[in-house]
């Protein structure tokens, strides 16, 4: 072997007297040649890195020996073409492996011959290979290498194929691997010679993505592969830079995975899916000339009716849900403002509104709109809509064939839907039906013509779709750097709203970090439009059919800044601050005693349209396209009005015309609302009364971070900083659902909280601030806890009860502030905005609902996606992100999509469909909720575990029954009986309740619910999960409020129960009655950090062992059930404000002399003018006390000359008076009480102002009245609370008599039986101005009423039905039948009761 393959020209030995060889033909490594044991010559030689370098060498050589007359070797007389398997030999020809190839082709590695024996080659050989060769010498040998050239006769090609495949001679080669060969085996066990192979030589290619059948298991994926690699780089949490796709993609290719897709693979299936599902992804250019993209919104809401997991939650019509609310759909826009959904399907035939119809009885009917309503119990034949207890009616008006024409009824009914019978198409077919026509007093309430979306749908179901829009600034870095974008979000408000708070239903629309909102806005309402225009066609795979889509805006949601700047308001710094309402004015005119009333209510004033309050702000805000407009018409109104010399100026007359005609062109024939603002004008959206008072920024950013400002302020300067620290760190947070109560961090930062701090610290301020701040501040944290709890309600059983009780709360708090401090109502518009809460709460349903907090969280997605690209075309790329994003998610969840190449609708395949299901990680990922989550099993327990000497934990063992609290308490004897105990269970809510925790569980004796503190837990010793029994002690309820706190009161007894975990409701905060136990000590716990615990402490309260306790009223977590169990005699708690004229006279007083004050240290003599006329001043008697978060006034700097004359005259009078001690007196208060001294008549008072301003608080708590724990010792301090008696008594509540059910001016009908009613529809009233259908719930511009004042029916019915009784399933909760309203609130029942069909 040694003398057949070391040729000494190819393979060489290293020296003589060695068995090692190099190869001269493979290329060097480190500039050595590549060296081999003598024993893998030969295979060395087969080698696929060698052939191909060889291949490289010979042709390099034979350009060099061969002229260039021999590239017609295949043309010439002599054949000089040898076989593929012949070998050669020769001087010419001293590679022998590869010499077979004369044909100038791809050589075929397993073509090579093997027993081979080189000739002997000169040792220059390496070097003549790469000596240099003429340019045009190649271009001839690699010409003449791939031609054929013929004789004049031509030859039978086929003939010589058939003779040369027959001899065994290859005519040519293929780069192609042949099949037939077989693979060598890699074995680590062989040296790899020192030459690098690399992994994928024999790596099929996947970079081509080919058409796959809609059969196909991972139809639209060509692979697996493909499918989870474009899987993982879709997540919207986790994104991928290119750089890291290259890397995960690299890291699996070295592990071995094999068909992986490259990169640009997955561009190219990521374009091929856009292709097939659909590219939303549009081009928009705004009339300044911006550039930014937009996803369309018709795309969008067809994906939404093309999967299943949206459109089975959706419910097409609105609701009148009776008395309740709890979703979008229950609001009364929806229900009688908005467009309403436009047919409905009834025994297979599709009706129209505004079309003629005949029901079962034989009557014509023009319905309008269509709603779903409570269904009466004793309708057991109604077709009932998508749920047994729901309804679907038609609101409309009859109408009467006769022989003059079809007269149409001038009062609304409401029919079931499920009576109808022939269609308007069907009554067409009929010839001569219709050709009586319409009487003249019936034109102006329909017609006889059918719909137009009936041709326009073509024999297609017809649906609305609302949309949820919202709009927010938002930085792209993740540094701190601002990078401002406008981003664009929207939901479907067709979905519950559990599903809208989901991540996963956030639409991404547009954004642009260089276009203004507006512009984005314009293109935003372009989509819907154009959608609501053309109609979306969509797979609705709930009924399996094409459907027809018109989009509508429900309203906008966002911040108040922006929805000023969709309203073109001004913003909250003007002196008319509201959006919504014309509250506000000058500030002599806030201040004086009419415009201080107006703050506390909603003024409405006459129809206005949104032109003109633009135009009362044009100089204050305006877009872009309107700015310019302006801009080019006032430099030039400058222009014209400019006299030059020599020239004779323009007149008036002559500036106008021209000033007009400019703006006429600048117009470009566009509408004066559509250039100032595109939302103005938009039918069925009133921007000043869409952009709903929105929860976040008002309530927790708002009103609630003023009063934690000021109280940290009254907290600091009394130095009792340290003593809230030690008590919030003390607070029971079980049940409380707060993980954001972390003492030291709240207040470290206590000037950067956010919105979850302050959400926390609502339901807990009452319990740590008793005696550290005035009475006055204390009664705003009780009521901003009861509003915080009320505002965010998820379900609300009794709209009018809860409207009521919301609004007085609301009232009271404006009230409270307006003692705390006054002039804050005046600077700080978000305490105004409270009143139209009420108003908006019952248009769009609950105020979670418009709350922004699931598109802030959204953000955090969107900056994501501003990170992860080059930042050359951020609105592009943004867009194209979620584009994908949303295709991926459409196809893995099992959305529909057309394929054009098929002709039908087609969804994901088997494969791709089930992938969730056994990988529910990648599901999270991409932000599908619940995905692969368990709920817990109601009643099952967790075991108590014990350390083991492994150091590892481990179940106790089973106790017998005799030895539990259980046996004890229900003193049964179980011999042979065991149980594990148990450290937690799982109530019916799914929350876990651990031992010594506190509970609303079902009584085992009587079944009423009843508040415990679990003391045993026993679990199962046979299936170690059920939780058997549960010992629980009982609380009972003191019989009056605290008067304080006005909180109910708990006091733990000895009695004790059994149950099962079962019967466990959910778990409830209570939190230790320091007030009446007097708990001052304090101790010091040990500090937990890196779960260890240290040397270091921290100070907390020491809870004194008394039963007392408080109810946690104010606990946002499992209200409804807090509310169900306190006693009726407890839910209502009493004004802190009783006298409110007397609080709001004070506070102007205080405004007042506060204004007097500023202007005497400013040296004006002139008498403050109040606004109210003459005489005003005069009805101020003496000074009011100041208000709790007054301070000192700052200093005012004097001038120069003012300073000299105030020093001489300094020294005239005598020595200074400085650095003596000013008695204290008149800036203490009395105590906790907040009741304060003043001993100077006429002393000036001073309202808050910015935090930072570091002045004297007025209020100074006595320092002897709070502890403050020494280094070692913990004395009990002298207390200057006494508790009450045991039995409280608090303040006489003065409460009007509730509201009647029905407006005062109307007579009260008598109760009629069910029976006795009309068969099918409902009468009418009397006059049809005061139906609900053209009334609104809300104040708009065409209607003008109180929002507290008298409301109507949501819809149409006699007022004989209104003190009808509701359905059992509509009756009011035993805890709110004796609630007692406010006379001023006279709110009538929302729900109704609809007639049956015959």
């Amino acid at each position: 072997m040694k003398d057949d393959v070391v040729d000494g020209q190819v393979l060489q030995f290293c020296d003589d007297f060695s068995n090692r060889v190099f190869c001269t033909v493979c290329p060097k490594k480190c500039g050595a040649y590549r060296t081999m044991e003598i024993r893998n010559a030969t295979k060395h030689l087969k080698q696929e890195v060698h052939v191909r370098h060889a291949k490289i060498a010979k042709s390099k050589r034979a350009r060099l020996s061969h002229p260039p007359g021999m590239e017609q070797r295949l043309g010439g007389s002599t054949n000089t073409s040898t076989s593929a398997s012949a070998p050669a030999s020769g001087p010419d020809s001293p590679f022998s492996p590869v010499d077979c190839n004369d044909f100038g082709m791809d050589l075929d590695v397993y073509d090579a011959p093997i027993d081979i024996q080189p000739p002997a080659v000169p040792n220059s050989a390496p070097d003549e290979v790469d000596s240099e060769y003429p340019l045009f010498n190649l271009w001839d040998d690699m010409n003449g290498s791939r031609t054929l050239q013929f004789d004049r006769s031509f030859p039978d090609l086929f003939a010589e194929l058939q003779s040369s495949l027959a001899s065994g001679n290859i005519p040519f080669t293929t780069p192609l691997v042949p099949t037939n060969q077989e693979r060598e085996l890699a074995d680590d066990s062989v040296p790899d010679f020192g030459i690098e192979i690399p992994d994928d030589a024999f790596q099929e290619a996947t970079s081509t993505i080919h058409a796959v059948s809609p059969d196909n298991p991972l139809y639209p994926f060509p692979s697996k592969a493909h499918f989870i690699t474009s899987l993982l780089f879709s997540s919207p949490r986790l994104p991928f830079s290119e750089a890291q796709k290259k890397a995960v993609l690299n890291w699996a290719k070295e592990l071995g995975a094999r068909n992986l897709p490259t990169l640009g693979a997955i561009k190219k299936l990521n374009t091929r899916l856009e292709d097939l599902v659909g590219d939303p992804t549009e081009k928009v250019t705004s009339h300044s000339g911006n550039v930014f993209y937009i996803n369309s919104v018709a795309k969008a809401i067809a994906k939404d009716y093309a999967n299943p997991l949206t459109r089975l939650a959706m419910q097409d019509y609105p609701e009148d849900s009776g008395k309740g609310m709890s979703q979008v759909f229950n609001g009364m826009k929806m229900l009688l403002d908005t467009p309403s959904p436009p047919a409905v399907r009834v025994h297979g035939a599709i009706y129209f509104t505004d079309e003629l119809l005949q029901d079962s009885t034989g009557g014509y009917f023009i319905p309008q709109r269509f709603f779903l309503g409570a269904a009466d119990p004793s309708m057991d034949d109604t077709e009932t809509c998508e749920h047994s207890e729901k309804v679907l009616y038609a609101l409309g008006r009859v109408v009467e064939r006769t022989d003059a024409g079809f007269i149409i009824g001038e009062d609304q009914e409401i029919i079931p839907t499920s009576i109808f019978m022939r269609s308007f198409a069907d009554i067409v077919a009929n010839c001569g039906e219709l050709d009586c026509g319409l009487t003249a007093s019936s034109v102006k309430y329909g017609s006889l013509s059918p719909n137009p979306l009936r041709a326009k749908s073509k024999g297609r179901m017809v649906h609305t779709v609302p949309l949820i829009i919202f709009m927010d600034d938002v930085s792209g870095n993740i540094s701190k750097q601002w990078n401002k974008h406008h981003a664009i979000y929207m939901s479907n408000a067709n979905l519950p709203r559990e599903m809208i708070e989901k991540e996963f239903f956030v639409r991404f629309v547009a954004s642009s970090p260089h276009a203004p909102p507006m512009e984005l806005m314009r293109a935003m309402k372009e989509s819907i439009c154009d959608a609501a225009e053309s109609g979306v066609v969509a797979w609705d795979c709930k009924y399996n059919e094409e459907v027809m889509l018109i989009p509508y805006g429900l309203f906008v949601a966002g911040d108040n800044p922006m929805q000023a700047e969709e309203c073109s308001h001004a913003g909250l710094n003007c002196n008319y601050f509201c959006r919504t309402c014309d509250v506000g004015g000058t500030k002599q005119h806030k201040e004086s005693a009419a415009g201080y009333e107006s703050i506390f209510v909603a003024i409405y004033g006459l129809p206005r349209a949104p032109l003109k309050r633009f135009d009362d702000n044009l100089r204050l805000r305006s877009n872009s396209a309107s700015s310019s407009i302006l801009n080019t018409l006032i430099e030039l109104g400058k222009k014209l009005r400019k006299r030059t010399a020599g020239s004779q100026a323009l007149s008036e007359t002559a500036i106008e015309a021209t000033l007009q005609k400019e703006f006429e062109d600048l117009m470009k024939g566009k509408g004066l609302d559509d250039v100032i603002n595109p939302l103005f004008g938009r039918e069925g959206l009133d921007i000043h009364m869409d952009t709903p008072t929105e929860i976040l920024h008002t309530i927790l950013l708002g009103v609630v971070k003023y009063f934690w400002g000021q109280t940290v302020f009254l907290l600091e300067k009394a130095k009792l900083l340290n003593v809230f620290q030690y008590r919030l760190e003390s607070i029971d947070k079980d049940g409380l659902n707060a993980p954001c109560l972390n003492a030291d961090y709240i207040c470290h930062y206590k000037g950067g909280l956010i919105g979850k701090h302050f959400k926390s610290l609502a339901q807990v301020m009452p319990f740590i601030i008793h005696d550290l701040v005035p009475q006055t501040v204390l009664d705003a944290w009780t009521v901003i806890g009861e509003l915080v709890v009320l505002i965010w309600h998820t379900e609300i059983v009794d709209m009018e009860v809860y409207l009521a009780n919301l609004s007085r709360k609301i009232e009271d708090f404006l009230n409270i502030t307006s003692q705390c401090a006054p002039s804050i109502l005046i600077s700080k518009p978000k305490f105004h905005f409270l009143v139209h809460l009420p108003a908006f709460i019952r248009c769009f349903g609950p105020a979670i609902v418009f709350s922004t907090e699931r598109y802030e969280s959204f953000n955090h997605i969107f900056r994501l996606s501003c990170i992860y690209s080059n930042r050359q075309a951020p609105s592009r790329d943004s867009c194209k992100t979620f584009s994908r994003q949303d295709i991926m998610k459409h196809i893995t969840t099992g959305g529909y999509w057309y394929d054009s190449t098929v002709k039908t609708w087609v969804r994901g395949g088997e494969m791709v469909l089930g992938y969730f299901d056994e990988h529910p990680e990648q599901a999270r990922l991409l932000g599908i909720p619940n995905a692969g989550w368990n709920a817990p099993i109601s009643g099952s327990g967790k075991i108590e575990t014990a350390p083991t000497a492994a150091g590892k934990t481990a179940q106790k063992d089973a106790v017998s029954w005799k030895t539990t609290r259980c046996a004890k308490i229900l003193r049964t004897d179980r011999p042979g009986v065991s149980h594990h105990l148990g450290k937690s269970v799982v109530t019916r809510q799914g929350e876990h309740a651990r031992l010594d925790g506190h509970v609303i569980f079902r009584h085992p004796a009587h079944g009423k619910p009843h508040i415990g503190r679990v003391r045993e837990i026993l679990v199962s010793s046979d299936d170690r999960q059920t939780a058997e029994h549960i010992a629980l002690q009982l609380f009972t309820f003191a019989d009056t409020l605290h008067p304080s706190l006005h909180l109910p009161c708990l006091t733990l007894t000895d009695n004790e129960v059994v149950a099962a975990g079962i019967d466990l409701i959910c778990i409830v905060n209570l939190q230790h009655n320091c007030i009446d136990s007097r708990c001052t000590d304090v101790f010091q716990k040990p500090l937990h950090q890196e779960r260890t615990e240290t040397s270091r402490t921290k100070a907390v309260m020491k809870h004194e062992p008394t039963p007392k306790f408080f109810l946690n009223v104010y606990s946002i977590h499992n209200y409804e059930y807090i509310l169900l169990i306190v006693p009726d005699t407890l839910r209502e708690t009493p004004l802190r404000v009783v006298n409110v004229a007397e609080a709001r006279a004070v506070a102007l007083r205080q405004l007042r002399d506060k204004r007097a004050a500023k202007k005497a240290d400013g040296d004006v003599s002139q008498p403050a003018d109040d606004g109210e006329g003459d005489g005003a001043d005069a009805q101020i008697l003496s000074a009011p006390p100041p208000s709790a978060f007054d301070r000192a006034p700052a200093k005012t700097r004097k001038p120069a000359a003012s300073k000299a004359k105030a020093k001489a005259k300094a020294k005239a009078k005598g020595p200074s008076a400085r650095g003596k001690k000013q008695p204290e007196a008149q800036n203490a208060v009395a105590g906790p009480s907040g009741h304060t001294a003043s001993t100077q008549q006429g002393s000036r008072t001073f309202s808050d102002e910015a935090l930072a301003q570091q002045h004297q608080v007025r209020f100074a708590p006595p320092a002897q009245h709070f502890y403050r724990p020494e280094p070692q010792s913990y004395p009990p301090p002298t207390q200057s609370y006494h508790p009450p008696p045991q039995s409280y008594h608090p303040p006489p509540q003065s409460y009007p008599p509730p509201p009647q059910s029905f407006p005062p001016s109307q007579p009260v009908l008598p109760l009629r039986p069910l029976h006795s009613l009309p068969p099918r529809r409902l009468p009418s009233p009397q006059s049809y101005s005061n139906c609900p259908s053209q009334s609104h719930a809300r104040p708009t511009h065409q209607q003008t009423q109180d929002m507290y004042g008298a409301m109507m029916h949501p819809l149409p019915a006699p007022h004989a039905y209104m003190s009808l009784p509701h359905p059992s399933y509509h009756q009011q909760p035993q805890h709110a039948q004796d609630h007692n309203l406010p006379s001023q609130y006279p709110l009538p029942q929302f729900g109704m009761t609809y007639p049956r069909g015959p």
